[in-house]
């Protein structure tokens, strides 16, 4: 379906994390690099392909957030030993919503609402990078 005010198909996902992690753990797609180490991977078509086919195949994987998550990220590339911290971002016209990922459990949702300063996306973002730090500390 294509968003009659933007043009653009609807809605737009990706995924934001430390561009470190995705190099290493997705060394066949080629990121957008952000502003503090992190790297934005947009979700193609395929991806959801194959996120959709992995569904079907398992459907209790779309029970919890945390399941849906996991099966969101193996679909993309990321190998089930990757506990590091990332963001699922999705916008919809002026609508936006993300969930933060990180050691293979949600630690953050933000409902589906208008963009802004502090709304779904930046906290997410926010979040993501606050946990990277937080989480980079423990293992050094």
């Amino acid at each position: 379906m294509i968003d009659p005010t933007t043009l653009n198909p609807d809605p737009w996902t990706a995924l934001v994390a430390v561009a470190d992690e995705v190099r290493r753990y997705l060394p066949g797609r080629d990121p957008e690099t952000l502003e503090q180490g992190l790297a934005l991977i947009p979700l193609t078509e395929e991806d959801w392909d194959r996120i959709g086919v992995a569904l079907a195949a398992d459907q209790d994987s779309a029970n919890s957030l945390d399941w849906f998550m996991a099966t969101v990220l193996r679909a993309v590339g990321f190998s089930d030993s990757f506990t590091g911290s990332i963001a699922f971002l999705e916008v919809e016209g002026d609508q936006q919503s993300s969930v933060v990922f990180a050691n293979r459990v949600v630690t953050a949702s933000f409902p589906k609402t208008t963009d802004g300063p502090d709304g779904p996306v930046n906290s997410a973002l926010h979040a993501a990078s606050w946990l990277h730090t937080c989480l980079a500390g423990h293992t050094k």
